[in-house]
């Protein structure tokens, strides 16, 4: 890991680096979160190139307007387009968190690490807590690297993942809130701008397939990390009545499901090859306990984030900064494109 000097947090604020995410412990009452997370900038991302993530307590972030002005203060800018996500009430740069039975599990990924562009940073604040349940577990991509096995490694650093989107309404998010357009011939020169293919099926449903990197070189640490969306896409992780649901109606030709994802090359992911890897995340995660106000800053391009099922209300807002494209990266066969 990378290590650093974390510098000074200030007086009446504590760092505890003896848990993870390592904590930022506000103690003071009245303390302006923005105006203090700007002039700690640098620590911070100190502690977010060794660890990947940091947890801000105690600063009472409970507003979108406090939680936009603390994440803006610790970017150059905030992502307002993203479509995958709803936006908060009012707040064009800030969004509510995934709309996921909560029951279920969201699996491990790096935001839109499958996309052409991604944020280097993502922000959750927590309005409310809920009752059980609700982690948002992280796992950091250079733990996962050094993990894999050598063979299964390999494969996915010389192919990269092709996924396959198709923007069903009902079963996914319809491609015009996606893109933010009912204008074909918009979507159109985005992708063909951004490398994607995509194609509009008979019912007037879009598909865009896409080749991206499994594994990526970290631009500020250089260090290798296991960088992609694997379990959003990959047809193995649906749940069981799912999937049934997926085969009545597109029978074997996965390519028509909403989400799927192969080899760069179009072989298959094997389901054990899948298995193996949710096996090892689910060894390498780590949680912590949502308090209301925490804001968690993570480094989307170490670690990567998922949900536990929950029980009774909860509710985490969601931003994300400083855009990186994947022309941006360093050359070289883990950067390829």
């Amino acid at each position: 890991m990378v290590s650093g000097d974390f510098g000074e947090f200030g007086d009446g604020v504590r760092f505890d680096a003896g848990d993870f995410p390592p904590t930022v412990q506000c103690e003071t009452a009245g303390v302006d979160a923005a105006v203090w997370a700007g002039g700690h900038r640098a620590a911070v991302e100190s502690v977010l190139a060794r660890h990947g993530a940091v947890l801000l307590r105690g600063f009472g972030v409970t507003g979108p307007d406090a939680f936009e002005a603390l994440a803006g203060s610790l970017v150059s800018s905030l992502y307002g387009d993203y479509g995958d996500l709803p936006h908060e009430k009012d707040a064009d740069r800030v969004y509510k968190s995934t709309p996921y039975p909560a029951e279920q599990s969201i699996l491990f990924h790096h935001e839109s690490s499958h996309m052409p562009q991604w944020p280097s940073r993502q922000f959750f604040c927590c309005v409310t807590p809920s009752a059980e349940g609700g982690a948002t577990p992280i796992v950091d991509g250079r733990e996962v690297y050094v993990a894999l096995p050598e063979d299964v490694r390999e494969r996915f650093e010389t192919l990269g993942i092709r996924y396959v989107r198709n923007f069903i309404e009902g079963l996914d998010v319809g491609w015009q809130r996606m893109f933010g357009t009912d204008d074909r011939a918009e979507v159109e020169r985005r992708c063909a701008a951004q490398g994607v293919s995509c194609a509009w099926l008979p019912d007037g449903t879009l598909r865009t397939t896409q080749w991206a990197p499994a594994v990526i070189r970290h631009p500020r640490t250089g260090e290798p990390v296991f960088f992609n969306q694997l379990f959003l896409h990959h047809t193995a992780c649906l749940e069981k009545d799912v999937r049934e649901l997926m085969v009545s109606l597109f029978g074997d030709d996965e390519a028509a499901y909403p989400r799927s994802a192969a080899y760069g090359d179009g072989s298959p992911i094997p389901d054990s090859t899948v298995e193996l890897l949710r096996g090892l995340y689910d060894d390498l995660a780590r949680r912590f306990t949502w308090q209301r106000g925490d804001v968690v800053v993570i480094d989307n391009m170490l670690v990567s984030h998922g949900r536990d099922p929950f029980a009774g209300e909860r509710k985490i807002m969601v931003a994300m900064g400083d855009m990186v494209t994947r022309r941006e990266l360093s050359d070289g066969p883990v950067a390829a494109v």
